[in-house]
């Protein structure tokens, strides 16, 4: 049960590096597409209307991507709580067993006497 915990985390440990991963290699692209278009020979006004433009799409991609990393967040802690939940009834039951066998055990050396 642990192990499944641990391995959901290193999972969700593994895709955020992957996420950030990505995010830079956007980043990068970005970054080099408004250096692009500093350095085109454009006029002023067409540049400054492709960078509104790249903005925007860049806006918008980020919001996507975080929409969907707050989605498979929210997810993967629906899971680990079930986990969790699941883990403690287990745990539960085992330690009412265990009570009730001492109870067993206390009654059987009361009887004795």
């Amino acid at each position: 049960m642990i192990q499944e915990i641990k391995d959901a985390l290193n999972g969700t440990y593994k895709r955020r590096a992957r996420k950030n991963a990505a995010a830079g290699v956007g980043a990068g692209v970005l970054l080099g597409a408004i250096a692009g278009l500093l350095f085109a020979p454009k006029a002023g006004k067409e540049t400054r209307a492709d960078l509104v433009e790249g903005a925007k799409i860049g806006a918008e991609k980020v919001k996507e991507t975080a929409v969907h990393v707050a989605d498979v967040t929210k997810e993967k802690f629906e899971e680990v709580k079930q986990q969790v939940k699941k883990s403690t009834k287990k745990t539960a039951a085992t330690v009412e067993e265990a009570m009730e066998d001492v109870q067993e055990a206390v009654e059987d050396v009361d009887t004795a006497k």
